[in-house]
């Protein structure tokens, strides 16, 4: 085990891509061999899932672990065999979004990316869980609990980071195509064909494609998604150099579900069982955790299934509907896709060049309506004496009419990475790496009409369809700016081995350097936190209100009484913010047994969001950072992989959203620390052929340490209270049973109780989910490569809460996503 490996040429070309255990290509190449070292055999994995012997908490699954999932489901998902991670969903087939949590984070501090490159939204962060890469396509998984790798390529991750990355196209001509057919009426068909070498330089590519649809298995609507994925990778000689270019592209038509809010309980339910907010406190929280009966209730509320439009008549007011919550316009359409490039080159025996490169795009907005009266001020814009647009087509200015008015996200996002190593001896390595991300952030809300029946005319509404425009010409919309997100750090590390290679030292240091630059075109009445773009002429300070309005330029703070209402002048400013990061560890792998420690130290950093900086005239935030300690026993053989961990996490400048009752608008601002920490454990054994097992548990302690100030002299008693959304304890596990030609898998988890406030006086009971994989290989029948599957999601039908919209407190109004009720899946899977 203490014995290094050395590969030959020809096995070096196929060991440094399967042994990608990091995130960019640099740092999976830094770190590969010193995998082989301390892993050996054990670094195969038992049951899909390894345990890489690094000095982070990491844990990877790979495509063994992934293909007994449901089909199409989001990678995240399968994460939930992770101990201290947990991934909730809106559905079960992986479509309608969801939320993870690692160690108290949630996914708006952790970073993820995909071959190396960031995928959270480049304006405020979040991941988009049901636009990730079939899984089908997923080679490995990796999560670093509580640290990033050094030159991860991101401004926004106080806590750990997820990679997942492609597979690499076989040798041999190959093609896999599999059909599913399940509750709620969902289909999906997935092809690939892998073409083997095409040349005898072994260039060899993959192309992909799916598509997916189901119902809503609670209200009308449903969910559309389809994906293509392609790539070539071109081997560079016989000592593991490469070439690769991939590409990917998801379109996703998804109507909402209705999360119901503490009030839409409280109506459905009766304030007996959902008290008066001014009732909860954190001693008698209000409990969301409902029987049989009740739940039955809740799961009934829903957006609208018909929208009914007055018909116009010239001469008559007609008033737009109440179709503020149909199911047509509370939609979630989004457009997304990259280019990937990968290299690794040989420059000299002792000197090693990778390079990535990624450009992304992405067009996607939630929904929303706006009504408006033909004879406004805002229909009239800068023509006062017009009067107004007859937008319904009546022969008259009568009318209030309703419009669909989505806030649309286009990005452009250009990603670089370049890294070189050093071999300074067999024993010690270093290398200094360099990232550039660039990503454009253009946000709209161009007004877009809707058919009779309530239904969008174009589903990216005025943008791409027919805008709304006022008497002026002028083309309504919610919001117009534009923000750059630009990302430039220098990284540098080293790796040490001592003592007979025993010991294992990693240190290095990440400078990121990132600046965002903001600009708006138009003013924003802040009153109920939406842009508001017009033609209109803006009223002088202290008039036009009752409060009266007051223009705030960057930088200051409105200071006339009566609760003014503020308008924010058009803008270009710009924030810059930089730290040192430093990331260190160390493995010991004690002499003649499989055991080893290892320990970590990182610092982590995450900018403001775009939303924090746009509401910056009113308070400046700073950036969050954390320290993170890990420190813990690996147990690894070729039939066991195990860990066990312990950690904790100093989180500073955390950031939080209030509505500042004075002011009159959501502010954002810097509450001080947070402490947390706790342990991980996991273990997997395979102790005969025919079955293999796997146990995980884990204990999350959070304390928020400072009290929440939302405006004048009002304080929030959070001091002491523990994170949101954020379960103390979970325990799961997976057996899974092999016969000849058939496999059962049963694999669940308890989620302890969840604050859904900050003050934690609203709570989420705990839940157990349970699922279920069978499957029958035909290949004793001739039909090799074919197996027939089935999928059970919450096999026991479990009644829970998934998603949490958190807030301060229970005034504060937060929503909850119903859970999937039980789901089967049926699959066919052939192959040549």
């Amino acid at each position: 085990m203490n014995t290094k490996l050395y590969a030959g040429v020809a096995f070096a070309a196929l060991l440094l891509p399967a042994s990608a255990f990091a995130q960019s290509t640099g740092s999976t190449d830094f770190e590969s061999e010193e995998i082989v070292v301390t892993g050996s055999a054990a670094n195969n994995g038992v049951e899909g899932i390894k345990i890489p012997d690094s000095p982070k908490a990491r844990v990877v699954l790979d495509q063994e672990f992934l293909a007994k999932q449901t089909p199409g489901n989001t990678v995240l998902d399968a994460l939930n065999i992770v101990p201290g991670v947990n991934f909730t969903q809106s559905d079960p087939f992986g479509s309608a979004g969801g939320n993870i949590r690692i160690r108290g984070f949630d996914g708006n501090r952790v970073s993820l990316t995909f071959d190396g490159f960031p995928l959270n939204d480049s304006g405020n962060y979040a991941i988009y869980s049901n636009q990730q890469l079939d899984p089908e396509l997923v080679d490995e998984i990796n999560v670093n609990l509580g640290a990033t790798d050094i030159d991860s390529p991101t401004a926004s991750a106080a806590g750990g980071t997820i990679n997942y990355r492609t597979i690499i196209p076989s040798e041999t001509l190959s093609a896999t195509m599999v059909a599913s057919y399940g509750d709620f009426d969902f289909h999906r068909v997935f092809g690939l064909i892998e073409t083997g070498n095409l040349t005898s330089f072994g260039t060899r590519a993959f192309v992909a494609a799916s598509t997916a649809s189901n119902d809503k298995f609670r209200g009308p609507g449903g969910i559309r998604k389809q994906q293509f994925n392609g790539g070539i990778y071109q081997p560079l000689g016989d000592n593991g150099d490469f070439i690769r270019v991939s590409g990917h592209y998801n379109e996703n038509r998804n109507n909402f579900y209705r999360n119901p809010t503490l009030s839409d309980l409280r109506t459905a339910l009766g304030s007996g069982i959902i008290p008066l907010n001014a009732n909860a406190s954190p001693a008698n929280p209000i409990r969301i955790d409902f029987d049989e009966k009740n739940f039955g209730i809740v799961n009934g509320i829903e957006n609208d299934a018909l929208c009914s439009t007055p018909t116009p008549v010239r001469g008559t007011a007609q008033a737009a509907s109440g179709c503020s919550n149909y199911y047509g316009v509370r939609v979630n359409p989004s457009n997304t896709g990259n280019i990937r490039a990968n290299s690794r080159f040989t420059l000299t025996d002792k000197l090693t060049l990778t390079l990535d490169g990624s450009y992304q795009y992405v067009l996607a907005h939630g929904g929303g309506t706006t009504t408006l009266a033909e004879n406004s001020a805002r229909a009239k814009g800068s023509l006062t004496t017009s009067p107004g647009v007859d937008y319904n087509g009546d022969g008259d200015f009568l009318d209030t009419v309703r419009f669909f008015s989505p806030n649309i996200t286009n990005t452009n996002r250009y990603t670089g990475i370049a890294s070189l190593r050093y071999d300074i001896t067999e024993d010690q390595r270093v290398r200094v790496a360099y990232t550039y991300d660039n990503a454009q952030h253009r946000q709209t809300g161009e007004w877009g009409y809707l058919y009779s029946n309530g239904m969008p005319e174009d589903i990216f509404s005025g943008r791409n369809g027919r805008p709304v425009l006022d008497a002026s010409g002028f083309t309504l919309t919610q919001r117009d700016r534009k923000s750059v997100a630009l990302l430039n750090q220098i990284s540098g590390e080293y790796i040490g081995r001592f003592f007979d290679r025993a010991l294992t030292i990693q240190a290095g240091l990440r400078a990121p350097f990132f600046k965002r630059n903001l600009q708006t075109f138009c003013p924003v009445q802040a009153r109920d936190g939406f842009a508001y773009c017009s033609t209109q002429t803006i009223p002088a300070a202290g008039t036009g209100g009752n409060p009266p309005y007051v223009i705030i330029q960057p930088g200051t703070t409105p200071s006339a009484s009566g609760n003014p209402i503020p308008l924010y002048a058009p803008y270009k400013t710009s924030y810059d913010y930089s730290a040192v990061l430093p990331n260190v560890g160390f493995t010991y792998n004690f002499a003649d047994t499989n055991v080893s420690m290892f320990g970590s130290y990182a610092k982590g950093f995450s900018a403001p969001r775009t939303d924090n900086l746009y509401r910056a005239p009113m308070v400046r935030v700073q950036p969050e950072k954390t320290d993170s300690f890990d420190l813990g026993l690996r147990y690894n053989t070729r039939m066991v992989q195990s860990q066990v961990t312990g950690w904790y996490i100093k989180y500073q400048n955390r950031i939080v959203t209030s509505f500042d009752q004075e002011a009159g608008i959501s502010v954002d601002r810097n509450i001080g620390a947070v402490e947390s920490y706790g342990f991980d454990g996991t273990v997997t054994v395979r102790p005969a052929t025919w079955v293999g097992l796997t146990a995980i548990a884990s204990y999350t302690h959070t304390e928020l340490l400072s009290n929440i100030q939302t405006g004048g002299t009002t304080v929030i008693q959070t001091r002491g209270k523990k994170v949101t959304e954020t379960p103390e304890w979970q325990f799961g596990g997976r057996a899974e049973f092999n016969y000849g030609p058939a496999s059962l898998g049963v694999q669940g988890k308890w989620v302890d109780e969840r604050y859904a406030t900050d003050l934690n006086d609203v709570v989420v009971g705990a839940y157990t989910l349970v699922d279920l994989d069978a499957r029958f290989s035909l290949e004793d029948y001739g039909l090799k490569r074919t197996s027939l599957s089935v999928n059970v999601r919450n096999l026991f039908d479990e009644r829970y809460f998934s998603n949490i919209s958190t807030a301060i407190d229970a005034a504060g109004g937060p929503n909850f996503t119903v859970g999937y009720p039980r789901t089967v899946i049926g699959s066919i899977k052939f192959g040549f």
